[in-house]
């Protein structure tokens, strides 16, 4: 019963001993923090009689903006070091105390870096979680990161998502041999990475993907540079790309052929723009009704376009390309900014 009471009340904690030991853990099992009750909640773990950091699963402080509490957020960590199992980092800096404090956390599952303000050190990072064998899920931080040799980079055995961000360089994707678990994978503000590097890592195991998303800016990528995914990529569910980096060639017959031995199983594509001048026109309606049409994409079913894209949805060419995937039970939907 007091699993399915909507709102979360501490005051459940004084009704009795009982209700305090069946409560607890349900409280304290996915806090929820903000700036208001963030230093509270510190103090209240870091007393010594205090055991309930034990209790804590999901510890998500994406809320919270701060600046020099590096030791607040390794003092968390210590202490729901036991059974922590998703960390969603704050929007300040990770330095090398939080680092050191994430040891700890065998039993962590998702790692969440992306809000990250401050420069990285890779290597660190990497030893921090080498331990982590239930680590599922990895999304590096948005800032620089630095790292000098990637020789002795140890990826979690069990790693199937994976999000790139920040000053991932080109000699780290050709150096670095990303495991073969990885399905989801997801390139996000990598200043520093090139056409060439991203594809001779999608060269190595793009056949393992099954979700590949591909965010703007990647100022290192050109406006064609990702119309050859398919053909790297052929057993993908779901596709985010951004028309910045490629045009109406990607859903052609040539780069986007039938598969001999089976149906390409794509059933969502999402596609972004920057809105910068001369990106609407890159990809036309026509160009994914014929892909569609032709069977080039037979289980496509649900295509996601921005309103930055400027296609006129009263047209006749929108209109045909809502009828096919209508007819596949689907639909065409716009994100509006």
């Amino acid at each position: 019963i007091l699993k399915y009471v909507e709102k979360i009340d501490p005051k459940y904690l004084r009704v009795c001993k009982l209700f305090y030991h069946l409560y607890a853990p349900i409280l304290y099992e996915r806090p929820q923090l903000d700036s208001y009750n963030f230093f509270q909640f510190v103090e209240t773990l870091s007393s010594i009689k205090n055991k309930v950091g034990k209790l804590v699963k999901v510890l998500d402080l994406s809320t919270i903006i701060q600046s020099g509490k590096n030791s607040y957020v390794s003092k968390l960590l210590r202490r729901c070091s036991a059974n922590l199992e998703v960390f969603v980092a704050p929007q300040t800096s990770f330095g090398y105390a939080p680092l050191v404090s994430l040891r700890g956390c065998k039993k962590i599952k998702v790692l969440d870096l992306r809000l990250v303000s401050e420069t990285m050190n890779l290597k660190e990072l990497f030893y921090s979680i080498k331990n982590s064998t239930d680590l599922t899920h990895l999304s590096f931080p948005r800032s620089s990161i630095t790292c000098e040799t990637y020789d002795d980079t140890f990826w979690p055995p069990n790693l199937w998502y994976l999000r790139l961000s920040g000053g991932i360089s080109d000699d780290f994707i050709m150096s670095s041999t990303l495991p073969k678990s990885i399905t989801r994978l997801e390139f996000a503000h990598c200043p520093l990475l090139k056409e060439f590097a991203m594809y001779q890592l999608l060269a190595k195991f793009g056949e393992n993907l099954t979700h590949l998303s591909i965010q703007y800016p990647m100022p290192g990528l050109n406006e064609q540079s990702m119309d050859y995914i398919f053909t790297y990529c052929p057993n993908l569910l779901f596709l985010q790309v951004t028309v910045d980096y490629c045009s109406r060639f990607l859903f052609s017959e040539d780069l986007l052929p039938k598969l001999f031995n089976k149906e390409r199983p794509l059933k969502t594509l999402w596609i972004d723009s920057s809105g910068a001048l001369g990106q609407g026109t890159k990809i036309h309606p026509d160009d994914l009704t014929i892909a569609l049409m032709e069977d080039r994409l037979p289980c496509l079913k649900n295509i996601r376009i921005t309103s930055k894209l400027g296609w006129d949805l009263n047209s006749d060419d929108v209109g045909d390309l809502i009828n096919v995937l209508e007819e596949r039970d689907g639909g065409l939907y716009i994100k509006y900014h």
